[in-house]
């Protein structure tokens, strides 16, 4: 068996750790074993342990860095260190060469354009070592691996961010559930987001969009889901009641069953793994060019406006895609498993990669 030291923050039920969760519950356990090094505590840690992982904790302190390589030669069966957060990234791997780990993985979930010029220049210098540290490359998108590794992203593999796709097929009877159980009418025209309440998602823009549409239009509603630093703010901004906010949910394939357009604005993204779960669902999804082209699973149902072009081009594209004729949501979840967005696909890949790096 090879056991996989993957390196993390915090395990909480964000879109990375969900990517790596899918995985790692497709992945033949037998073969590869995945293992966590965190700084703290986690809402995921019991799950990820309930699959057989072992969840280490290293707190961030002063000494992190000699504590890393500390760490890494005190656990000399961990051949293969896999790091996913750009900020400690550097730190992490080369620690992990320090220790002498023969398999060192950077992996980019994200691409930031946006960042301020003090905080470029702090991820080219952590990228140097990064890039110098790391002996393999993986990114969610081409997008994420050219902002991450500008100078190795050639060299870099591309690891969709693969869902277990039956999860997420529409169902009609969630459809009709749901909306009973929201209060939500048989007939009306629902939009669905979701995300962690931060400012990478654009909630403030989202919400202004909603608001328009629920006043000038008495049948579309919104359901919004998702936690996060913003929620209490964003709801402040809400004026209408059709607008719901459902809070962290574990039901939202179902939820998204009862929406009929998924939006989804925000200022960036590495891919966008919620766009994928929403085309899943035979949903259209209209999302901003800050979420890249790669998220779109290829079946007809991917959109992207610039977020230059203002509310009133977002909200006419809008009113346009829910008077559209209803699609035929089955068939549309049907053609996405024959994507490269199927956790099967990607969960043997990944196993064989790592099988083949810790020869």
């Amino acid at each position: 068996m090879v056991k996989v030291l993957h390196v993390y923050p915090e395990l909480r039920s964000a879109g990375t750790e969900m990517v790596i969760m899918n995985l790692y519950r497709n992945i033949d356990r037998e073969r590869v074993q995945f293992d966590f090094l965190v700084m703290t505590e986690g809402e995921s840690d019991s799950k990820f342990r309930e699959l057989g992982a072992t969840v280490h904790y290293l707190p961030k302190t002063k000494n992190y860095r000699r504590d890393l390589v500390a760490f890494f030669t005190s656990h000399p069966e961990y051949k293969i260190v896999h790091a996913h957060t750009h900020k400690e990234m550097g730190a992490v791997l080369h620690a992990a060469r320090r220790a002498g780990v023969p398999c060192r993985i950077a992996h980019s979930h994200n691409s930031r354009p946006d960042l301020p010029k003090i905080m470029k220049l702090y991820k080219m210098l952590t990228g140097w070592e990064c890039e110098s540290s790391a002996t393999h490359f993986l990114a969610c998108s081409r997008e994420a691996a050219e902002w991450l590794f500008p100078r190795r992203h050639n060299s870099a593999a591309v690891w969709n961010n693969a869902i277990d796709l039956d999860t997420f097929r529409y169902s009609e009877s969630n459809r009709e559930n749901y909306r009973k159980t929201l209060g939500i009418p048989e007939d009306a025209k629902v939009i669905a987001h979701v995300g962690r309440f931060a400012d990478q998602k654009n909630h403030a823009f989202l919400v202004k969009l909603l608001n328009r549409l629920t006043e000038s239009d008495g049948s579309v509603w919104a359901i919004l889901i998702g936690g996060g630093p913003l929620l209490d703010e964003i709801k402040a901004q809400a004026t209408s009641q059709r607008i719901l906010f459902l809070g962290q949910r574990s039901d939202v394939p179902a939820l998204l069953s009862a929406s009929d357009i998924f939006l989804f604005p925000s200022h960036y993204e590495g891919l966008g793994i919620v766009a994928v779960e929403a085309q899943t669902s035979g949903l259209y999804c209209l999302a901003s060019t800050g979420v890249p082209a790669a998220a779109d699973v290829g079946v007809g149902l991917f959109e992207r406006l610039s977020l230059d072009v203002g509310e009133d081009v977002w909200c006419d594209r809008l009113t346009s895609l829910l008077g559209r004729e209803t699609a035929d949501r089955a068939e549309y979840s049907e053609r996405a498993f024959a994507t490269d967005y199927n956790i099967h696909k990607i969960a043997k890949m990944a196993e064989e990669f790592y099988l083949d790096s810790a020869k």
